[in-house]
């Protein structure tokens, strides 16, 4: 994929098709649109337009990162991410050009020429988050929910409790969080997944207060400390709970691993092709 940084350097008669969204929103319907675009087998160019800084208190259901790497999974032949306003001023260059350039433009994820619509990921966040532990994102969104960021130190409890974890600072503080709890997924570091045991929460049983992003990796011995990674979230298992001792945790810790692998054995053939688009 073909990644610009300025609108100067684009020729629009390049592409037989120019896709421009909100895709920090990125629902099925867009997706399903793109692929669309995608599929004719011509050369598409996709404009990321994401919110000015009045709009810095939208949620992200992707972070910059992700969506590139969306369009990248998705087979965009062509990207640029442009703020709101340059988008305009793209605009205003393809309306200067021949009629036919105009012509290609197809707007997607609640994107007008002038506006975006923050409605795909607020509708999201209000119902999504009523499901509990009947958490089924990808079903929704077309895609396994990601969540992209540095690989922090932590206290190290877990690795002295036998569970391990890369603890993740999020790239994006607008990102949506799923719900506090322990879920079964995948980690990504590079091109590889890796089968994961995810925790998000404020680990009462420690007397903690910060809620903080955790990945139990299996299998996995490698110090990746600084890596950036991205989290793939299929299912929740639980809601997070306090108990009673350490050793109280770590036996539910090995049901959780348990579960854990047998969900992600039951859905192995759905694991994230290359980045995290849902394939069924």
């Amino acid at each position: 994929m073909q990644t610009y940084y300025d609108i100067q350097q684009i020729d629009p008669d390049k592409f037989a098709a120019i896709a421009a969204g909100a895709f920090f929103q990125f629902n099925k319907n867009c997706l399903q649109d793109a692929r669309r675009l995608i599929r004719n087998n011509q050369p598409v160019l996709f404009v990321d337009v994401f919110p000015a800084h009045s709009m810095a208190e939208l949620k992200l259901l992707l972070s910059a990162s992700e969506r590139q790497m969306m369009m990248a999974d998705l087979g965009a032949d062509a990207y640029i991410a442009l703020s709101l306003e340059d988008f305009v001023q793209f605009l205003g260059n393809l309306s200067a050009r021949t009629p036919s350039s105009e012509q290609k433009l197809t707007l997607l994820c609640g994107l007008s020429p002038g506006k975006i619509h923050p409605v795909h990921a607020q509708e999201f966040i209000s119902s999504a988050f009523r499901q509990g532990v009947d958490f089924r994102w990808h079903t929704t969104l077309g895609y396994y929910y990601p969540l992209t960021g540095k690989v922090v130190y932590g206290n190290q409890i877990g690795r002295k409790m036998g569970f391990p974890t890369a603890n993740l600072r999020p790239d994006d503080p607008s990102k949506i969080i799923p719900p506090l709890g322990v879920y079964a997924g995948w980690v990504q570091i590079g091109d590889k997944h890796h089968a994961s045991m995810i925790n998000i929460g404020i680990r009462p049983t420690l007397d903690l207060e910060n809620v903080t992003i955790e990945a139990h990796i299996f299998n996995f011995n490698e110090n990746i400390y600084n890596a950036t990674l991205t989290l793939h979230f299929l299912q929740r298992i639980r809601n997070e709970m306090k108990f009673p001792s350490l050793d109280d945790l770590k036996t539910q810790l090995k049901q959780d691993r348990e579960t854990t692998l047998q969900i992600l054995d039951r859905h192995k053939g759905m694991r994230p092709n290359i980045n995290f688009i849902f394939h069924q």
